[in-house]
């Protein structure tokens, strides 16, 4: 299937694996890569101690990210978390490595820091973008930073839920509207071909699926 969103990302099926923290690891990864979708690393992929080491947690992650290199040639991501200002010693360590290795696409969670994505976008790296609780008005500034492709999720997921009690059929339309040019993923109770359906008829691009991968 094409259209803007794989082609942004440069796959065959609009589809992302959600990173999932720990839960991911290069084997998976690689394996979603490989079926066509866009496998992402999560924070601390494969590992299964906590380090408190930011030297070796970059260090971790660049093992993760040979890993999957060895078993696929496909695109594949990182997550990376946005915080404003100097609350987040691992942007610029995770922005180097991402540059070392040639990653080419940061699925971001957090805070919509511009800066931050212009220093990804400088890099050449696209720039997915999911904020926890999707508002028009974040879906617009958004737009304005710069991002690739923006992630409407709704209340349906099953992680760290949005703030605001909206289903992903109703937020999914709601934040298309507010997107502009920019190709909208959703998120949030995508389980099967009726679900991806839906979304994709209410105008998302894309789909992010985190516990049905």
């Amino acid at each position: 299937m094409t259209n803007r969103v794989a082609q942004i990302l440069n796959v065959e099926k609009p589809i992302i694996q959600g990173p999932l923290l720990w839960l991911t690891d290069a084997k998976l990864v690689a394996a979603v890569s490989n079926a066509g979708g866009l496998g992402v690393l999560g924070f601390n992929a494969g590992q299964t101690t906590v380090t408190r080491s930011l030297d070796e947690t970059i260090d971790r992650m660049r093992n993760e990210i040979h890993q999957v290199k060895a078993l696929t040639d496909k695109p594949f991501g990182l997550n990376v978390g946005l915080q404003s200002g100097d609350k987040d010693p691992f942007f610029g360590p995770t922005l180097q490595l991402m540059i070392d290795e040639k990653v080419p696409v940061a699925v971001c969670a957090g805070e919509l820091v511009s800066d931050r994505i212009q220093q990804l976008k400088a890099a050449g790296i696209k720039v997915v973008f999911r904020p926890l609780t999707p508002t028009v008005e974040i879906t617009k500034q958004a737009a304005a930073a710069g991002v690739d492709i923006f992630v409407a999720t709704g209340f349906d997921e099953g992680g760290t839920v949005p703030t605001k009690v909206i289903g992903t059929l109703s937020v999914v339309p709601m934040i298309v509207d507010a997107a502009g040019e920019m190709p909208v993923m959703a998120a949030g109770g995508i389980v099967d071909g009726r679900t991806a359906k839906a979304v994709f008829a209410l105008g998302a691009e894309g789909l992010y699926v985190g516990t049905a991968s």
